[in-house]
């Protein structure tokens, strides 16, 4: 786990000393080691966060006959039958690195090399034959990779923040991408916030050829594999004891680390299930150990409970990380500047924490629950009556009735916009989930709702969070719901399976009740935030002053009307609470990469004195 960045400019001379302030801006991501490839038109980057072969897995890393190049982030977990394998056909290795048996299943097969892998990745691959430069991210684009168009060619890297140097001096907005965080909370699809930047797809290759003609594909496409797998034919119990064979053979996978692996742990069906495999597993470094958040709020349920109790299960030692409901946003400013993207789930703030508690017990690797409820059908939204999602298709035709409604779309809420950004936003901010909704054709209703939901909501904003507040701590966050074979088994199940009356998710429901007895029918469980009970704590008049002294928000709200709903009296009516949310998340977000240039703040600031700074 690490980061990386480069660039690429073919006939235009790179330097190193002008490419070190990406490498600086990726510092947490790698505060093990870095390293760089510099070659006339060229420049490779890492940071390292040592995993695997700790002493001698350094990167970049070279091919034999060193005419290949290569950079990558993320762990690659079939690396020893692949090292077995090649090994066999006369391929010497230098070092033990997972990411080292990529180099020759790229000379093999330049063009397919991906689809060997199992695993998370980033990556970059340059050719001193061909001078062509060749980017790829995994399947589910848990690890994340962006792109900026620059002079002659491309800059890429981990994280946005590490191209802001590159940018030429301030970044200018992507008022789209804008419009659809304002509306439910991150932006989804190619473009990012920054109108320069760009993000490789899940499943998407990019090159740039000698002549640096750039070119975008995708070497694998989740609804083509859905398509071309064969609809589960048996019952229940069967799904039940297949899934028990792809989910352990998963997590003992995703335990392969020369360091100790935990959990984080909400109590919940996917992370409760990640417990018992992991007491399931040899234990080489001692009892398991796992952490989980807890605190007290009227609004927000107290989740250490349910935790503690599936620790004793699997009797694995769980530290309880507790927090003031109203103090835990004080991390907000550092969470935002670590989620890099304009992301607004207050879950990265018990992430954060979470992330911190881990690294200082030493621990650089957890396995979280990410991806349970999109492949399994755990959440709500799949289960919405036709009839509901008939009405709500017709209304906002073009996703099956399927994320159609924006925060802002409500008149309370929407009478704080300008009447420009009130019509932009309408027009607009669905186009990324109608484009995946026409891309799941041919396959059924549940399906096209979780696909859907995989490469938007999963990709754009789950594993943003766990990246990004993983990383910022210097934690690698293992998913193992997403190895792609016991996703493709999930997406696989017919509807009937997957539920059953108003509860979803019911093959990991059924494993979990046959190995603990745990009956686990009631709603889903995560790493909740009392939202409310921070925004109704909030001065008024401090808000409003912090919000309207904001340079983003000036072009977009109207003032008047935002003062006028902050001088009511009485509690704040509730259908303002996200909105206003959303709104000093871009206002912080847009003092720390457009107005400072992603420059790192404080670990803790009051977020509304902080903006009046």
């Amino acid at each position: 786990m690490c980061g990386i960045a480069g660039v690429y400019t073919p006939g235009r001379p790179v330097s190193l000393p002008g490419v070190m302030p990406m490498l600086q801006a990726l510092a947490h991501r790698g505060p093990d080691g870095q390293g760089h490839f510099v070659d006339q038109d060229v420049a490779l980057l890492h940071a390292r966060l040592s995993i695997i072969d700790l002493e001698q897995g350094q990167q970049p890393l070279l091919s034999q006959d060193r005419e290949r190049i290569l950079v990558a982030n993320g762990e690659i977990y079939n690396h020893p039958e692949l090292r077995a394998s090649l090994c066999a056909e006369g391929v010497r290795f230098s070092t033990r690195s997972d990411c080292e048996v990529i180099l020759p299943l790229a000379e093999r097969d330049p063009g397919g090399f991906a689809a060997h892998l199992k695993g998370m990745f980033a990556l970059a691959l340059f050719d001193q034959t061909t001078r062509c430069l060749t980017l790829v991210r995994d399947r589910f684009g848990i690890k994340p990779l962006y792109y900026m168009e620059v002079p002659g060619g491309i800059a890429f890297a981990s994280e946005t923040k590490a191209l802001l140097p590159l940018s030429g001096g301030a970044p200018e907005v992507e008022d789209a991408a804008v419009g659809r965080f304002l509306q439910i909370n991150f932006a989804s699809g190619g473009q990012t916030a920054f109108r320069r930047i760009k993000r490789v797809p899940p499943g998407g290759r990019l090159t740039v050829d000698a002549r640096g003609k750039i070119a975008l594909s995708s070497w694998w496409c989740l609804a083509d594999a859905v398509a071309r797998e064969p609809v589960f034919a048996g019952h229940l119990t069967d799904a039940v004891e297949r899934f028990d064979q792809l989910m352990q053979r998963a997590v003992t996978e995703h335990l392969r680390a020369d360091v100790p692996v935990g959990l984080f742990l909400s109590g919940g069906v996917d992370s409760s299930i990640l417990a018992m495999q992991l007491a399931r597993q040899p234990a080489p470094n001692g009892r398991p150990r796992a952490w989980s958040m807890g605190f007290e709020s009227q609004s927000v349920q107290d989740e250490s409970v349910a935790a503690m109790e599936i620790a004793q299960t699997c009797g694995i030692e769980l530290d309880l990380v507790r927090a003031n409901p109203i103090e835990l946003f004080d991390h907000l400013v550092y969470a935002t500047w670590a989620a890099d993207e304009l992301m607004g789930d207050f879950a990265s703030l018990p992430t954060l924490l979470l992330a911190s508690a881990a690294a200082s017990a030493s621990h650089k690797v957890v396995l979280t629950g990410e991806g349970g409820d999109e492949v399994f059908a755990g959440y709500g939204r799949y289960r919405m009556p036709r009839l509901q999602r008939w009405l709500h298709s017709l209304r906002a035709p073009g996703s099956g009735g399927f994320r159609t409604r924006g925060r802002f779309d409500k008149a309370l809420p929407a009478a704080l916009l300008r009447p420009d950004w009130r019509r932009q936003m309408h027009q607009g901010w669905r186009a990324p989930f109608q484009q995946e909704w026409r891309e799941t054709q041919g396959l059924d209703d549940l399906q096209k709702l979780q696909l859907t939901d995989m490469q938007t909501w999963l990709a754009d904003d789950l594993l943003t969070k766990a990246d990004r507040m993983l990383m910022a701590q210097g934690v690698e966050g293992r998913v193992p719901f997403l190895d792609h074979e016991l996703v493709l088994f999930g997406l696989s199940l017919p509807a009937p399976i997957k539920i059953q009356g108003r509860i979803g998710k019911q093959v990991p429901r059924a494993w979990l009740q046959a190995q603990a007895g745990v009956n686990s029918k009631g709603r889903k469980r995560g790493f909740s935030v009392p939202v409310v009970d921070w925004v109704q704590s909030l001065d008024r008049q401090q808000l409003l002053l912090a919000l309207t002294r904001s340079a983003a928000l000036q072009p977009l709200l109207d003032m008047q009307a935002l003062a006028s709903s902050l001088k009511a009296s009485g509690p704040l009516d509730r259908r303002l609470v996200e909105p206003l949310a959303a709104l000093v998340q871009f206002a912080i977000w847009s003092k720390l990469f457009i107005e400072r240039s992603g420059e790192a703040p404080p670990r803790q600031a009051e977020p509304l004195a902080w903006l009046l700074e």
